[in-house]
Order: structure tokens, then C-alpha cells, then sequence
């Protein structure tokens, strides 16, 4: 009886250190895991902080440079003498802007005010004046309609005077377009201060224009504002920081305190220095962490009654034996657990390491491709060459063909990279895909089964993948004689165009048809209904996949005991070098935009290149059509040329790649000016991220740097044979 006593004892208190442990492990894995959380969403909040801060800088900069092009010298109201030219010319960039800037003042020689339109704090009269000056920033004043007003100033030269020209920007505008819609969490949000504490951007109204701190202490003195000092010290001491602060919803009218996790960065603003402060309650990140506790707590509750119901058995006799058995087996699936866990991370941190992997490639074959296409052009060029000996053409051939391979090299790069898509869709003859898959069929059909193939004469063209026919042919028709398997049947294949822009495929068989419970299930992977070893059931799925990368469609009819006919639509393409003659478009005036002098070396030695070998086909010193090449390195310059005469180009080949506006932001202001200038866009990166543009019309071509000298040639003179 004491044995038994003394085994009672040791088991409760067992029971007991087993809960404890259960509840302070919890406790130590929610504040550990806690803790990590907090680091990785400040870390996530600093990077929102710069991500705002690099675009208000950004918008401010482009504000600036838009100033200036438009007071540039040689624009048609700077040489009118009417000051009304001037007004209306500067009344019409203010609406053009719409509600980004409130008012505008223009201010003479003299400092005097000529005029005024809108509401504004204007007082730059002891502004100097001096020629050529770019805009900029000259101060910002708190409105009477409760918002920062940003003034911007640009002085030119007009009639012999220097004039300046002041606009009033509008803060909360920019906090609107820029700040706001940029969504943290539930109940995040960003605002902006300057060096001074002042807040100028915020999304409760009345903090504007009010101080972080002293004016905050004035106002509400009930508060306890020990945090906010801290965290304005820091701001005042280092350029970026995160913490966990004590703070207040400035936005309700009873002040409820909040504990906030906190991020900032400073920016250097044109003219002053801004700080971007992004916040998250972190009631909001605890929230899932706290409904994980009440499961572990729950969890721990439903053990420690588990063992307060197995001591109570024990009182009843269970034996030592079949206790420790328990335990036992406890164990090993809380090990079989962790181990999981284990398997989980590692499959975790391994897809995190493929993914890091995807995107060096892409960002090397990018590179790739970029130091490949002049040594792809030059050779072309050299290989073109008829004073060069027949030994050497021998070498550049040589070069030529490494340069292929090394291509080849960077499309594998760029298939492996992304991970996401079916493969590189290029451009596909759809009826030889077709007639060559349906050939691999009729030798695979059986002796009862007789095949008929109907094709067009003419070529359909598709962007695909190369031999994805056979993945669709291969499996529909294999399904097809599984259908007909035992009795005499017939297979149709048949290929046609319906419309100008779309193929149709059907592919018939007289089997035994699917039922409609069947129907809704045939492409779910796995799903079959063949016995057992004469399916897995992926074959449909994978001809829904292929379908689904070229954006088609798949139909399917079928009655049972009749037969199945399965549709599927393919979206037409017309491949640049299947274009009818009728439709060729000669160009005369063309413009190469690079920031890349020796890419632009470059092409302007293949470009003559061409021109010399068209005139040598047509035998005369004069091409078909003659074309003007003229070549920059900075897309403003265009832009400011584009803006004196529309009609100064009528073909543009514009990189993708430039550090302050990018081919496709050229592209669309290009657009604006003349919508008749036909836009080619060239990157070292496949045409795939680019397709949504062709289709929308802001670029009219894209032209890979790896292929620049082929589609290049075909393009700028459609008739030769280059």
C-alpha cells in the first residue's frame, strides 16, 4: 500500500512538472515568436518608409524637371510679347495638373506680382533672379484650407527680363496619391515630417501643421508622451530607426492609447530634408498570435485534465506497465511531430533558396544579353564585309555561331528563372505542329481504329511552346482509344480557321462517351475513369495546362454510347515576317534612345550597315526609301525636341533599361505628343513581361537585344533581304 502511495505521489507531481513545462514552453515560444514577428514587420514597415519617401522624391524631382521643360527657351509663348500669352500658357500647365498644385504667381524683373490665380501664401519678392536657373523648391507655407502648400519656382527669360513664375503644390494631393494608398494592415498608415517636427502630411486633418511633440504636450497635456520624446530623439539623431512605442489614435476624438510598431527613414526632399514614418498597431500583428496561445493553452488544459483522468484510473487499478506503454507512445508522436516540423522548414528554406536562384538567373541572363548584342551586331556586320578575307570570314562565323550558343545559354536562363509560366511561349506554325503530332497518332492507332486528319493549306500561327501539340494530341487521342477499345471506331482530327483570329481544333471519336457525373471531375489531376493500371489521370489535366499558357479555350461535347468531341480554340497571331505586303510601313526618320554610348556605337554602325547593303541590292546609291538616323543617350532630350516638332521622328527604338525614365514611361509620353510614331521597344529580357503593352498599344513592337540585327533589318526595310 506504500509502493502504491509513493508511485501516486511521483505520478501527480510528474503531472504536474509535465504541465508546467507545457505552459512556460508556450509562453517562451509565443514571446520568442513574438519577438520575431515584431523584427520582421519593422523591418517590413522601414522598407514601406522608403518605398514612400523614394516616390515623393521622385514625384517632387519629375514636378521639377516638367517645370522646366516647359519655361524652357523656344517655346511659342515665350516669344509672344503679350504678357496674356504668358498667363494663359501658365494658367494652362496649372489645369493640366488638375489638383496637384492650388495656385501659381508670376513675379517681374522688379519683384513685382504681374499676376495671380488660386489661393496661396505668395511672398517671394526678395526672391533673386538670375538667368538660366532650373526650378526649384523655395519653401512651403500651411494653407488656410488646413494643408502644406509646397511652392516650386522657375525663372526665365522673356522679352529681355528675367521673370519667375512660383506654383503652389498641394501636400495633402501628394499624400493622397502617393502616401495613402499605400495600405499597412488594417490600421497602418504613413505620415511625413520635416527636419523641424513639423507634420505636413497625416491622415487625421488636424495634425497637420502642428508639432510631434511640444505642440502635441500643449494640446493634450493629459497625455503621457515619454515614448513619442524617445522615438523624436532618435529621428533627430539617426537618419533611419524601428521600435515598439507608446502612442495614441490621433484621429479619435478620445485619444484611446495604442501600442504601435514604428519605422522611419529621412529623404532628402529638393530644398529640405522630409522624415517618413510608417506605423502598425501592434495589436493587429498579436492578434493571430494570440488565438495561437488560447489553442496552446487550450491544448495544455485538455493534457493536464488528460492527466488528472489517467491518475484517476490509476486509483482504480490500471498497472505500471500499461502507464509507461502511454507514455511511450506520447512521445514518439511528439517526435513523429517535430520531425515533420523539421521536413516543413527544410522544404521551406530550400524553396527560398530556388527562388533566389530564379532570380539571379533572370537578372544574369538580362545582363547576358545586353554585353552579347554588340558582339552579335558587329560580327553580322564583319561577316557582311566583302573586303574581308575568306579565312577570316571563316572566324567571325566562328564568333557568330559561340554567340548563338551563348543565346541559346540565356533563353535556358530565362526558362529556368521563371518558374511560374508553362515555358517561353514563342511563335508557333500551328498546323505543322499539328501534322507532325497527328502523324505520331495514325502509327500509334490500333488495327480497329481508322484515323482521319483534315489540315488547312495555309499556315495558322500561334504563340506557344514548341511541340506542345503533341502533349494535347498524344493524350486526347489516347483517351479516344481507350473509349473505342474492343469494337470498330473512327478518330477524327480536323484543324481549321474560324474568324480572322482564331483556330479551332476538334478531335472526335465514335466511343462510349462520358457521363455527366463524370464531367464536371475530367480535369482535376488524378481524376480517372480507366481501370486500374490504364490511366493516371493527368492526362487531361496537362492538355487544360497547355491550353491555359496560350490563353485558349477548351469545349467538350459528349453523349454516351455515341461518342466525345473535344474543341479547343487557339488565339491567332500574325508573325512580323508573315505580314501581307499591303500592309508595309516605311520609315524615313528614325531615333535611337540608349544610355548605353557604346550600345548606341553600335547601333549606329549596323544601321549604316544596312543602308549601305540595301543600296547595293537595288544597285543605285539611293535605298527604296532613304531613312535619317539620329541617336541619344538621355530620353529628356527627345522629349524636349519631340515638343517643339511632333512630326521629328515617325519610328522610335528605345531601350527599356535608363535610370531616369524607362522606355516604356518614354513610350507613353511619346504617345501623348504624336500618337503616330511607331514605338519599338529593345531589352536584354524576353517579350513575355512585355505582352500586356502590345496589346494595350503603348509600345507598337518589341525587339529582344539578342535579336536586334535580324528583326531590326526586316523592320527599317521591309523589302530587302537582309
Amino acid at each position: 500500500m506504500e509502493k502504491r502511495k509513493k508511485n501516486m505521489f511521483i505520478l501527480c507531481a510528474a503531472s504536474l512538472l509535465s504541465a508546467a513545462f507545457i505552459i512556460n514552453f508556450s509562453l517562451f515560444f509565443y514571446r520568442s515568436y513574438q519577438k520575431e514577428l515584431i523584427r520582421t514587420e519593422q523591418d517590413q514597415l522601414l522598407t514601406m518608409a522608403r518605398t514612400v519617401g523614394q516616390s515623393l522624391v521622385s514625384y517632387i524631382e519629375q514636378e521639377l524637371t516638367a517645370l522646366d521643360l516647359y519655361f524652357e527657351p523656344g517655346r511659342s509663348f515665350m516669344t509672344d510679347s503679350h504678357e496674356q500669352a504668358l498667363y494663359e500658357a501658365a494658367l494652362d500647365f496649372l489645369k493640366k495638373k488638375g489638383s496637384v498644385y492650388d495656385a501659381m504667381a508670376l513675379y517681374g524683373p522688379d519683384g513685382r506680382l504681374v499676376f495671380q490665380e488660386g489661393e496661396g501664401n505668395f511672398h517671394f519678392s526678395d526672391l533673386s533672379l538670375s538667368e538660366g536657373d532650373e526650378a526649384l523648391v523655395c519653401g512651403k507655407e500651411l494653407s488656410p484650407k488646413g494643408w502644406y502648400q509646397m511652392f516650386l519656382s522657375r525663372s526665365f527669360l522673356w522679352q529681355g527680363s528675367l521673370y519667375r513664375i512660383v506654383y503652389a503644390m498641394n501636400l495633402n494631393e501628394l499624400y493622397e496619391q502617393i502616401v495613402a494608398p499605400v495600405q499597412i494592415g488594417q490600421g497602418g498608415y504613413s505620415i511625413v515630417k520635416d527636419r523641424e517636427l513639423n507634420i505636413i502630411m497625416h491622415h487625421a486633418p488636424d495634425q497637420i501643421g502642428i508639432d510631434a511633440i511640444y505642440d502635441r504636450s500643449r494640446l493634450y497635456p493629459q497625455l503621457d508622451l515619454t515614448d513619442l520624446f524617445s522615438w523624436i530623439a532618435l529621428q533627430q539623431s539617426q537618419p533611419e530607426g524601428q521600435s515598439v512605442i507608446h502612442s495614441y489614435i490621433w484621429d479619435d476624438p478620445d485619444l484611446p492609447p495604442q501600442k504601435r510598431i514604428v519605422a522611419y527613414t529621412t529623404i532628402q526632399v529638393p530644398g529640405e530634408e522630409w522624415i517618413v514614418n510608417s506605423t502598425l498597431p501592434l495589436e493587429e500583428l498579436d492578434q493571430p498570435l494570440s488565438h495561437m496561445m488560447q489553442r496552446l493553452i487550450a491544448l495544455s488544459a485538455s493534457f493536464l485534465m488528460l492527466l488528472v483522468a489517467f491518475v484517476y484510473f490509476m486509483t482504480k487499478g490500471m498497472d505500471r506497465g500499461e502507464a509507461q506503454r502511454r507514455q511511450i507512445a506520447y512521445l514518439k508522436e511528439i517526435n513523429e511531430g517535430m520531425e515533420l516540423l523539421r521536413r516543413k522548414d527544410e522544404e521551406l528554406q530550400r524553396y527560398h533558396r530556388m527562388q533566389s536562384i530564379g532570380q539571379m538567373s533572370s537578372h544574369i541572363a538580362h545582363e547576358f544579353n545586353n554585353y552579347l548584342t554588340p558582339v552579335m551586331l558587329y560580327g553580322e556586320i564583319l561577316e557582311n564585309d566583302d573586303s574581308i578575307s575568306s579565312e577570316n570570314q571563316e572566324l567571325i562565323r566562328g564568333i557568330i555561331d559561340s554567340v548563338e550558343q551563348a543565346k541559346a545559354l540565356s533563353r535556358k536562363l530565362l526558362d529556368f528563372s521563371r518558374q511560374d509560366s508553362y515555358g517561353a511561349l514563342t511563335e508557333q506554325d500551328l498546323v505543322e505542329e499539328t501534322a507532325l503530332a497527328a502523324q505520331v497518332v495514325r502509327h500509334m492507332a490500333p488495327k480497329n481504329i481508322t484515323v482521319q486528319i483534315t489540315l488547312p493549306d495555309t499556315s495558322l500561327f500561334v504563340r506557344g511552346n514548341k511541340g506542345m501539340m503533341s502533349h494535347v494530341l498524344l493524350n486526347l487521342c489516347n483517351n479516344a482509344f481507350h473509349a473505342m477499345e474492343g469494337k470498330e471506331g473512327t478518330l477524327t482530327i480536323c484543324l481549321e480557321q474560324k474568324g480572322p483570329d482564331k483556330g479551332l481544333l476538334s478531335v472526335s471519336d465514335t466511343g462510349c462517351g462520358i457521363s455527366k457525373e463524370a464531367m464536371d471531375k475530367i480535369f482535376e489531376p488524378f481524376y480517372t475513369t480507366k481501370r486500374s493500371g490504364k490511366g493516371t489521370g493527368l492526362g487531361l489535366s496537362v492538355v487544360q495546362n497547355v491550353m491555359d499558357s496560350v490563353n485558349g479555350q477548351v469545349q467538350i461535347e459528349s453523349q454516351e454510347g455515341v461518342g466525345t468531341t473535344f474543341c479547343l480554340s487557339f488565339p491567332l497571331i500574325t508573325p512580323a515576317d508573315h505580314m501581307p505586303c499591303s500592309g508595309k510601313r516605311y520609315f524615313h526618320r528614325l531615333i535611337v534612345v540608349d544610355d548605353d554610348r557604346t550600345l548606341l556605337k553600335c547601333l549606329k554602325a549596323a544601321i549604316a550597315s544596312f543602308s549601305s547593303q540595301e543600296a547595293d541590292e537595288t544597285g543605285s546609291s539611293h535605298c527604296p526609301h532613304e531613312l535619317h538616323a539620329e541617336y541619344y543617350d538621355h530620353p529628356a532630350a527627345v522629349l524636349s525636341l519631340l515638343e517643339r516638332d511632333k512630326n521629328l521622328c515617325d519610328i522610335l527604338l528605345t531601350d527599356y533599361s535608363m535610370p531616369s525614365v524607362n522606355g516604356l514611361e518614354l513610350a507613353q509620353m511619346v504617345r501623348r505628343l504624336n500618337p503616330d510614331i511607331y514605338v519599338v521597344l529593345m531589352s536584354g529580357s524576353d517579350n513575355m513581361e512585355f505582352e500586356p503593352y502590345l496589346k494595350s498599344g503603348v509600345i507598337d513592337r518589341f525587339i529582344p537585344k539578342t535579336e536586334l540585327s535580324g528583326l531590326l533589318s526586316r523592320l527599317l526595310y521591309p523589302d530587302s533581304s537582309l
